[in-house]
């Protein structure tokens, strides 16, 4: 295989003991989408933290045969088809009640809901118990609430990839959600495009740390709740207004009492926008861009005040890219459920460079994830992004926003 996409290499007796391999290299550029473990017929790949918190592939060299199934499935080594024709729309739904669970326009349950009908199912990213993020398979619309908000962490696939392989071959329509680089993954493991698969990426700003996230609940249970844990947690409330970054974080502990911080102070934030917990490949990501493998792209339409100021009503407004006829078709379904604007390819991404711009890494970035405890969460945030420098989470997404439009 090649030597920047192994990460661990392991016998069968250090793997049975339960032990992890002392001499690594990291490829900086692997993803951890799964797709090599998922593919590999001896089962002899597994997916470990390298220390970060983020997973990367494992090989048990004794039981490995070299069939190369692994190299020839790694998206960062191969190249996907694209699309070649992408129309752009700006959409609300009105559901109500559906957008304001949701992080912008309320499109994706829209999209799952329609699949559900169908008795379909929808893979997504969910919470566990523990405020882990994990892909999950839904079936039923009670559980699609689950799959709906957002979550700055990377999830963990597991088997997800072989489970969705399996219903579509059964013929049963799947609707399959995540970052740009785990639906390429997917798309990569499958090697064909079925007919019954509708993919969804996101415009994504890069995958924080597992880790990180884990160290950043427990600190603010520590500080907030006596260490006890949340019963939920909302990344993207819109209780103070969805556009102009006026939305805040919210724990819920179970007593009567939601604690809010507004995101231009809350410390998780700071450290996602400001690139210091992101995965290492989130610096060159090479599923950027306005032409993807997927049937939709969704995100925040930032500047939807700007550019069509009569659309927006502070709610969230989503910007959804469309790829194929497969998609058109699944938009079609739901037309009647939603608002719907067509808009310029270009003006759509102008406030959004994510989708074609990969997330800088921050100079400090490896100091910060070896040290950062939730005992010390706090200071280290504060010392790499002292208030002098960063005001606000408000001035760091401005400051971006305005960079994207010059380049």
């Amino acid at each position: 295989m090649r030597s920047n996409y192994c990460v661990f290499k392991m016998d069968s007796r250090s793997r049975k003991k339960g032990n992890k391999c002392n001499t690594f290299q990291i490829p900086r550029n692997c993803t951890g989408c799964h797709a090599c473990v998922s593919i590999c017929p001896k089962k002899c790949i597994l997916m470990q933290d390298a220390g970060e918190g983020f997973l990367f592939p494992i090989i048990d060299t004794e039981e490995c045969i070299h069939c190369n199934q692994c190299e020839r499935v790694c998206p960062i080594l191969q190249d996907e088809s694209q699309s070649s024709n992408t129309q752009t729309f700006a959409i609300k739904s009105k559901e109500e009640d559906e957008r304001r669970n949701s992080t912008s326009g309320g499109v994706f349950p829209l999209l799952a809901e329609q699949v559900l009908d169908k008795e379909g199912v929808v893979f997504g990213a969910a919470y566990d118990e523990n405020f882990a993020v994990k892909h999950i398979a839904v079936t039923d619309h009670t559980k699609l609430p689950l799959l709906q908000g957002a979550k700055y962490v990377q999830s963990t696939i597991g088997n997800c990839f072989i489970e969705a392989e399996r219903e579509l071959k059964s013929g049963r329509q799947v609707l399959f959600s995540g970052t740009p680089c785990q639906c390429a993954g997917l798309k990569s493991f499958l090697k064909k495009d079925y007919a019954n698969l509708i993919t969804v990426d996101l415009i994504c700003h890069g995958v924080p740390s597992p880790k990180l996230w884990q160290d950043y609940i427990d600190y603010r249970s520590a500080r907030e709740n006596n260490g006890k844990r949340p019963l939920r947690i909302n990344m993207r409330s819109k209780v103070s207004g969805w556009s102009r970054y006026g939305y805040s974080t919210e724990f819920d502990y179970g007593h009567g009492k939601i604690t809010q911080i507004h995101n231009s102070q809350d410390l998780f934030m700071k450290a996602f926008v400001g690139n210091i917990c992101l995965r290492t490949s989130c610096s060159k990501c090479k599923a950027k861009g306005v032409e993807r493998c997927t049937d939709f792209t969704l995100g925040d339409y930032w500047g939807i005040w700007n550019q069509h100021p009569e659309f927006d009503d502070n709610k969230g407004t989503s910007v959804v890219f469309v790829r194929s006829r497969k998609g058109m078709a699944l938009l079609e379904q739901i037309q009647d459920k939603m608002e719907c604007l067509k808009v310029d390819v270009e003006d759509a991404y102008r406030e959004n460079g994510n989708l074609v711009n990969s997330s800088q890494v921050h100079e400090r970035r490896e100091d910060f994830l070896a040290q950062v405890t939730p005992d010390n969460f706090e200071e280290l945030v504060r010392k790499y992004f002292p208030k002098d420098s960063e005001k606000s989470l408000g001035l760091l997404w401005r400051i971006k926003r305005k960079l994207d439009r010059l380049f």
